[in-house]
């Protein structure tokens, strides 16, 4: 029997560190991977990380940087790729309070 959507959350949700939050304002963002530029958009977001949606080709390199009007260039790595979606684990090198705000803009 196939896996509800419910279930398939509270699973991952297991093998997560951070809490995920879901992106209700959709904003159309740049990522640039591999000297190239893609339009993609903020599924959710956790103080590890982002879920993107791509529009169009996906990025296949390893590091992307995307382009936020209040959260500024944000850089990480390609954790794992699904059809149109990819999982960026942030890069931040900076103090935790840094890391939290950068986040909450996302959502804003």
């Amino acid at each position: 029997m196939p896996q509800t959507k419910a279930q398939k959350q509270l699973e991952e949700s297991g093998r997560r560190r951070h809490n995920r939050i879901a992106v209700s304002k959709q904003v159309p963002l740049t990522a640039t991977a591999g000297g190239k530029i893609y339009n993609c958009y903020i599924e959710d977001i956790s103080l590890g990380g982002l879920k993107l949606r791509f529009e169009g080709e996906v990025p296949e390199g390893k590091v992307i940087a995307i382009d936020h009007p209040v959260a500024g260039t944000l850089c990480g790595r390609c954790a794992w790729r699904e059809g149109d979606y990819v999982g960026m684990e942030l890069q931040i090198p900076s103090s935790d309070l840094e890391r939290v705000l950068r986040c909450i803009c996302l959502v804003l």
